[in-house]
């Protein structure tokens, strides 16, 4: 049976035992009913995981006797920049993301998007992501979370020195090419762009093209911006992983 896993912060995990968030505690203590002395996996979103046993002290669970897990993260390191599209699919975006082995999250505010996110709401909103994404991680055992950027124009991103020895990638229906994996050798540091609902508009491809993104198309078919990001995710991150890890054995009592 695969162990239950539950997120801990970096400064809640101390010398070799754990104290879960109340949230998480509440989760493992009165919704799974896991009792004392039960073997539970942690992780803490930075790539460092965990297992031990729990105990229950009051309202506080603690799970101690700490022995580290093998990460399992591609050496390599994708970046999703994706533009804001309606929130539920923007969310699933984030998820499925976090699932394929993405590190990075940046929401673009592009011109054809009709998306706004008011200033006033930008926290809340990035602190859900962070919980989604947090989530996602833990569903399917990676140990390491994304981070997820604060939304910022399209513009500023490309102006951005932060991903420069990347290799650049910007998906758009009407690039003249697919792209294909044996045309040229694929980066282990590669950034993915992809617009909204609306497409990119002709100056923001110039731009792009500028700041040194190749353009390509993912087929014949017109597909929406959350197909698109996946799609073009599951294709590359493919052909980074293989041969890039070496899994361990993972723990057992």
């Amino acid at each position: 049976m695969t162990r239950r896993r539950f997120y801990v912060p970096s400064d809640s995990i101390q010398d070799g035992n754990a104290v879960l968030p109340s949230s998480q505690a509440h989760h493992l203590r009165d919704v799974l009913r896991i009792g004392i002395g039960e073997i539970v996996e942690i992780f803490d979103g930075e790539g460092s995981g965990y297992v031990g046993k729990v105990e229950i002290q009051d309202s506080q669970v603690v799970v101690r006797g700490l022995r580290s897990l093998p990460a399992e993260e591609s050496r390599a390191r994708l970046i999703l920049a994706a533009a804001l599209i309606k929130s539920a699919k923007f969310e699933w975006i984030l998820q499925k993301a976090t699932e394929l082995g993405v590190h990075e999250i940046i929401p673009l505010k592009t011109r054809l998007s009709d998306i706004q996110i008011p200033a006033g709401k930008i926290t809340p909103r990035m602190e859900r992501w962070d919980r989604l994404v947090r989530e996602a991680s833990k569903q399917c055992r990676r140990l390491t979370a994304p981070r997820v950027h604060a939304p910022r124009s399209f513009g500023d991103f490309l102006a951005s020195e932060e991903f420069s020895d990347y290799m650049k990638l910007l998906f758009y229906e009407k690039a003249s090419e697919p792209w294909l994996p044996h045309k040229s050798a694929l980066s282990e540091r590669v950034v993915i762009c992809i617009g909204p609902e609306g497409g990119w508009e002709s100056g923001e491809i110039e731009q792009a093209s500028a700041a040194g993104y190749e353009m390509f198309h993912l087929g014949p078919r017109i597909l929406r911006a959350e197909t698109a990001a996946i799609a073009a995710v599951s294709i590359i991150q493919h052909h980074l992983w293989i041969g890039s890890i070496t899994p361990a054995a993972v723990p057992r009592e």
